[in-house]
């Protein structure tokens, strides 16, 4: 791009992605940055390769590339992501950070599009009010948003609208509506689109859920249920999670950068550039410099620079940038701890088929919802089912202890149960405390030179006991739906990052107990803004993605002086 840049992006992901493109089609020069590949639709026709995207993580981190190091405490000396340390330097895309190139973690996402509670922009206010302030574990550092759901209210709604969202709502302007979730907060108006087909398993864990007492309601999901906005409908076609879409019905911020790409002239995209340093003097941020796809170093200059980037990568930037005067950059680490139980229904239900999110959902215990207990759980979670996009190789990595993973038995088993498999799964959000934290590795550096970024985290006693208060009700409702076996997953799992990553650099009114203010600027420099999951003050127990994308719609509209 010649001549003035006006911004620059750093990460084409969830929040970069809306942001580059939102200035670009405002008039803004835009140059953005992406660590990965600019994707053509072809790359994703023949996607269909468990081995590729599961087994070789084409489109993710790897270890060797980009490594992450891990410690439970500052006693331990952290090594490399122990549960992604093989040959290759691969892991479970479940358990690293979400994947690099044009669209980010949009690309292989579930779809899950959630919007956050009232409670949920209030926690520590919430707690206190309804266990008192003596509750709080000990190290908590639990606080409210300097934000509520009414501000991101129609944000929320311009997400659903504008980038499609398929679901059925349950509270328009306070009136409950019958099939939808009688929990949610107050909305505007109902989804665009009506749900995605629902799988075989589902009306199975509707009737048992019915029977228990709770109200299910279908996931809303990102994903097309119908032709919408020169998006096509979702096909089931059983690749979702972990896959780029063949056919563009699942949101994807790749999309949107690519249109304003071909169509405004104003966003130029260059791939494989390692951004290493953000610049700054007095205050205020001057540009970047990166590696470019041949290793050399570029300086780029701009009066506003946008950290994109995931939130553990964000955070890693800030402090090998030397911004960080109030030592609150890496603080407040929180993760999901997803409680898996997966078990076997009584008759076929094609589990290899369809979406991830073809289920449905009960809010009952969620957030604040949650009943009185002897266990001392403090929030809530939803209850999530997984009724499709059981891929076989993921489903071997997953069987339970006493089935071998070779031979006669095991053929016997996956032939007998395979498309009888159904999931369930909670998320369970670490309340943020001074224990659990990130910041720079002293001995760990990636092939560039570059300090590595260390995470110290480790589950605690309050973090089991929240686990299994949902996994009893899970037994509850696996009875109920008929299963005889099931297998449930350790309350303290021993993976450390969930792609559900957030709190690094926090947002807050007040400069000396938070990175950035409320719209990502980062209070000691101006001009420069971190936005995505980091900014998070507390982490709720649904998926942060639709919050994501409305943080970065109100940022864009700051930015660009709506606000």
């Amino acid at each position: 791009m010649k001549g003035k840049i006006d911004a620059i992006v750093v990460g084409l992901g969830a929040a970069g992605g809306i942001i580059a493109s939102e200035l670009a089609r405002a008039g803004m020069k835009v140059v953005a940055l992406e660590k990965g590949a600019f994707y053509q639709p072809s790359d994703f026709l023949t996607k269909f390769d468990e081995i590729r995207y599961y087994c070789r993580s084409a489109i993710v981190p790897h270890m060797k590339s980009d490594p992450i190091t891990w410690r439970p405490n500052k006693k331990t000396k952290a090594q490399i992501l122990p549960w992604a340390s093989n040959t290759l330097g691969l892991g479970d895309p479940f358990q690293i950070p979400p994947s690099i190139g044009t669209g980010g973690g949009t690309l292989i996402w579930g779809g899950a599009a959630f919007r956050f509670r009232e409670a949920d922009f209030r926690m520590r206010s919430t707690i206190i009010e309804r266990f008192s302030e003596k509750a709080l574990p000990e190290g908590t550092t639990v606080v409210d948003w300097p934000i509520d759901y009414k501000t991101l209210e129609p944000y929320y709604d311009r997400v659903e609208w504008e980038l499609g969202v398929s679901g059925k709502a349950g509270n328009i302007n306070n009136q409950i509506v019958d099939g939808g979730n009688p929990f949610e907060a107050p909305r505007s108006r109902d989804y665009p689109m009506p749900p995605i087909q629902r799988s075989a398993a589902d009306r199975l864990f509707v009737e048992a859920a019915k029977r228990l007492g709770f109200h299910p309601f279908p996931t809303p999901t990102a994903i097309a249920s119908v032709d919408y906005k020169g998006r096509k409908a979702c096909t089931n076609c059983g690749f979702c999670h972990g896959f780029p879409c063949h056919i563009g019905a699942k949101v994807s911020t790749y999309d949107l950068v690519k249109a304003a790409v071909e169509e405004t002239g104003n966003l130029e995209v260059r791939p494989f550039s390692r951004v290493f340093r953000i610049n700054h003097k007095t205050g205020k941020v001057k540009g970047v410099s990166y590696f470019d796809v041949d290793g050399k170093v570029v300086d780029l200059e701009a009066p506003i620079v946008i950290l994109a980037c995931y939130a553990l990568e964000n955070a890693r930037l800030l402090l090998v940038s030397g911004i960080n005067e109030n030592g609150q950059v890496g603080k407040h680490l929180m993760v999901h701890n997803y409680g898996w139980f997966t078990g076997v229904l009584p008759d076929f239900v094609n589990s290899f088929m369809g979406s991830l999110q073809s289920g449905s959902v009960i809010d009952d215990y969620t957030s604040e919802l949650i009943p009185d207990n002897d266990e001392g759980v403090l929030w809530g979670s939803p209850i999530n089912t997984w009724t499709g996009d059981f891929q076989p190789i993921e489903t071997i990595r997953g069987l339970p202890p006493h089935v071998p993973r070779w031979g006669r038995e095991f053929k016997r088993w996956m032939s007998e149960n395979f498309r009888r498999l159904f999931r369930m799964y909670s998320q369970h959000s670490t309340l943020p405390s001074h224990q659990n934290y990130v910041d720079l590795d002293p001995e760990v550096k990636d092939p560039f030179g570059q300090p590595a970024l260390r995470i110290t985290h480790d589950w605690t006693e309050y973090d089991a006991k929240a686990v299994e208060f949902f996994m009893k009700i899970k037994r509850e409702i696996a009875r109920e739906m008929g299963m005889k076996e099931w297998w449930e997953d350790s309350p303290t799992p021993k993976y450390h990052v969930t792609v559900h990553d957030a709190g690094t650099h926090r947002m807050g009114l007040d400069p000396k107990t938070s990175v950035v203010n409320p719209f990502g600027e980062v209070h000691e420099c101006k001009g420069l803004y971190a936005v995505g999951g980091g900014q998070f003050p507390t982490l709720p127990s649904y998926n942060p993605t639709e919050t994501i994308f409305a943080l970065a719609y109100m940022t864009s509209d700051h930015l660009l002086g709506r606000i």
